[in-house]
């Protein structure tokens, strides 16, 4: 109860979020109603859910006295790695990838203590490559006969607030909070899958890996810098992020061996990992969206399917659909070194915007890059679209 009357508090007293006039105050109503029927809807089954998970938010409010400090005791290994920086904040090399210091700690943490559930979930991907459309079309698929879909929590929180980041929330010192979620737990990660703890790499739990053309990703991941860092000096510019990315100095990089490795257990184990590309869920969403509810487990029904609830739920999950909300639009939330808008999550939501920041000289040279890698493993190159847009950039 201790998270509702935080909330109604905080957001009726909070004018920047909604303001005064009319239009808004019935948008407050609106938001403060639904809050109260998810409420509850989650009240009612505490201990299991089996019509789908309730928001990590919920948890997070309810089991805050779970909170620990952030762990400390990796401090001196981890200053033992390479280190480099990357929009001011430093990354180090682990088992062949750069991770960001401050989450590292997390990675560490759940390489040593997490332990997964058969039935967890775990949406995987290399940052900003589809995450937020994925985990939206993902808690939509699994929570729509538990909420009304006109009253479903992405109504109100962003698809990261429903869905947890547990990279960050162990960096913090919240794994007890993790182990608190109810099951079925959505929990979404880049760690790269060698990486993993083989409680995850060994269990029965399943993984839905999205990625997206390289290209597109270093411009996104550059604008969202660009967004979260506001007003830090000395930010790379666009040019010097590119070349820092070729040389696979990135966030959880090198990109290309993060998407071959999952790739590559998916060809082993695809009841385990379901293998997807961001270009073709935009082309094709119906299609996804039904091959999702199937590899989770909660097919759509031929009742559902005559009553449109798939397009439905792709319609809830849209670019245009969850960028309009008030929680996307005013919203925030924190990475560890600060806090940002959820709207850096929702910039375009298109596919071939890299044609605006790279010349064909760089188009080119990235292409050869990645091209070569995905030969070396046996991953062909994606025919990448040009003009798409329905999910979010991240």
């Amino acid at each position: 109860m201790s998270w509702i009357i935080f909330y109604l508090t905080n957001i009726s007293i909070n004018t920047n979020f909604f303001g005064t006039n009319q239009t808004s105050l019935d948008s407050l109503f609106q938001y403060t109603s639904l809050i109260i029927s998810l409420l509850s809807l989650s009240m009612a089954t505490p201990n299991s859910n089996d019509d789908g998970p309730i928001p990590f938010q919920i948890t997070l409010e309810t089991n805050s006295n779970l909170s620990q400090s952030a762990p400390q005791k990796y401090d001196d290994f981890m200053a033992s790695l390479p280190l480099t920086t990357l929009d001011h904040r430093r990354i180090r090399l682990y088992q062949g990838f750069w991770i960001p210091e401050d989450y590292l700690r997390g990675v560490l943490t759940i390489q040593e203590h997490f332990t997964s559930r058969p039935n967890d979930l775990f949406v995987a991907s290399y940052p900003k490559s589809g995450t937020t459309w994925l985990k939206a079309l993902i808690f939509a698929t699994m929570t729509r006969k538990k909420y009304p879909l006109d009253q479903n929590p992405l109504l109100v929180y962003n698809p990261h607030q429903c869905i947890v980041y547990i990279d960050k929330h162990c960096s913090l010192g919240r794994s007890r909070i993790v182990e608190a979620i109810p099951s079925p737990r959505v929990l979404s990660t880049h760690i790269p899958y060698s990486i993993l703890p083989d409680s995850i790499t060994g269990s029965d739990c399943r993984m839905i890996y999205v990625w997206r053309d390289p290209k597109d990703v270093i411009v996104s991941l550059w604008h969202f810098a660009q967004k979260v860092y506001e007003g830090t000096p000395n930010l790379p510019s666009f040019s010097e992020s590119f070349e820092l990315f070729c040389e696979g100095k990135s966030y959880f990089g090198p990109i290309w061996n993060h998407i071959i490795e999952y790739w590559q257990e998916s060809k082993k184990k695809p009841e385990k990992v379901l293998f997807l590309k961001y270009e073709d869920m935009l082309e094709e969403p119906i299609k996804y969206a039904r091959i999702l509810a199937k590899f989770i487990g909660c097919p759509y029904s031929e009742a559902e399917e005559k009553q449109g609830v798939i397009e439905q739920v792709v319609g809830l999950c849209s670019f245009e659909k969850l960028k309009d909300l008030e929680v996307n639009k005013r919203g925030s939330g924190t990475i560890l070194d600060g806090n940002f808008s959820f709207a850096a999550f929702f910039r375009k939501g298109m596919v071939g915007d890299w044609r605006n920041h790279m010349t064909s000289e760089m188009a080119q040279r990235l292409d050869g890059i990645v091209a070569e890698k995905f030969k070396e493993a046996g991953l062909e190159m994606i025919n990448m679209k040009s003009e798409t847009t329905l999910g979010c950039s991240d």
